[in-house]
C-alpha cells in the first residue's frame, strides 16, 4: 500500500496544549499554487490599470468633447431649419406662397411638421397684457395638455414685436440674439421650464426706451430640451394701450 505524504503543522503557545494540524502533499501544493495565481492575477490587473486608465480618461475626455460638438452642430442645424420655416412664411405674408400664416388673436397653429393631430403636451392660457409708461408686462400660464410623457418642460421665450416699423423691430426676454425674423437662435438662452405637472404663472416684462415705442404683437416660443420647437403662439396687441396715461391691461385669451 503506498503511503500518502502527508505535511504536519504544530502552531505551539508559551501555555497550554500545541495545536497541529495535518495536509496532504497534493493540497498544500493546491493552496500554495492558488495564491501564486492569485499574486499574478493581481498584479496583471495592476500594471493593466496603470497602462490603461490614461487611455480610459483620454476616451471619456474625446466623448465629451464629442458631445459638445454634437450639441453645437444641433443648434446649427436647428437654427438654420427654422431660418427656412420663417423664410417660408415671410413669402405666405407676401403673398407668394399658398396662404398666409396665422396672424390672429389667441393661439396660432403650433409649428411641427404639417401633422393636424398634433397635441402639444403644454398650452399657455390666462394670456394678459399690462402696459405702463415705462414698460410691458406678460402674465399667462402654462398648463399640461395631451400626452403627459411628452411633458419634460423645455426652454421658454417672449418676444415683444413691432411689425409695423420698417424694418421690424424686436425685443427678447430672456434677452437672446434674434434672427431678423425675431426667431431665437440659441434655445437653451431661454427660461428653463422643468416638467409641467401643474399650473405655472410666468411674469415677463421689457422697458419702453421712450413713450413713443409700441408693440404689435408678442410671441411665446417653447422649446424643447433637445431644441425642437414644441409650440409657439402669437397674440396681437392693441395699439391704444400704449397711448393711455394710466396702467392698462388686454386680455389676449
Amino acid at each position: 500500500m503506498k503511503v500518502q505524504k502527508t505535511y504536519t503543522f504544530i502552531v505551539s503557545k508559551n501555555f497550554g496544549r500545541p495545536i497541529s494540524f495535518s495536509l496532504p502533499a497534493w493540497s498544500l501544493y493546491g493552496l500554495v499554487g492558488a495564491g501564486i495565481v492569485l499574486l499574478a492575477t493581481l498584479l496583471t490587473l495592476s500594471i493593466a490599470s496603470l497602462v490603461f486608465y490614461p487611455r480610459l480618461r483620454g476616451l471619456e475626455r474625446e466623448q465629451q468633447e464629442l458631445l459638445r460638438e454634437r450639441d453645437a452642430l444641433r443648434d446649427q442645424l436647428h437654427a438654420a431649419n427654422q431660418q427656412a420655416l420663417a423664410y417660408k412664411e415671410r413669402l405666405l405674408a407676401e403673398g407668394r406662397g399658398e396662404e398666409p400664416p396665422e396672424e390672429s388673436t389667441g393661439r396660432s397653429r403650433p409649428l411641427r411638421d404639417e401633422d393636424e393631430s398634433y397635441v402639444p403636451p403644454i398650452k399657455f392660457s390666462d394670456v394678459t397684457t399690462r402696459v405702463d409708461h415705462s414698460s410691458v408686462e406678460l402674465i399667462f400660464h402654462i398648463s399640461r395638455e395631451g400626452d403627459a410623457s411628452n411633458n419634460h418642460g423645455g426652454f421658454l421665450f417672449a418676444i415683444f414685436e413691432n411689425r409695423a416699423s420698417d424694418p421690424p423691430s424686436f425685443m427678447a426676454t430672456p434677452s437672446v440674439e434674434l434672427n431678423e425674423d425675431g426667431f431665437p437662435q440659441m434655445y437653451k438662452a431661454g427660461i428653463r421650464v422643468t416638467r409641467v405637472r401643474s399650473d405655472i404663472t410666468i411674469r415677463r416684462k421689457v422697458r419702453r426706451h421712450s413713450e413713443d415705442e409700441y408693440f404689435t404683437h408678442v410671441t411665446l416660443y417653447l422649446f424643447s430640451i433637445r431644441g425642437g420647437l414644441i409650440i409657439r403662439d402669437r397674440y396681437e396687441l392693441d395699439r391704444e394701450l400704449f397711448n393711455q396715461s394710466s396702467p392698462s391691461r388686454q386680455r389676449l385669451t
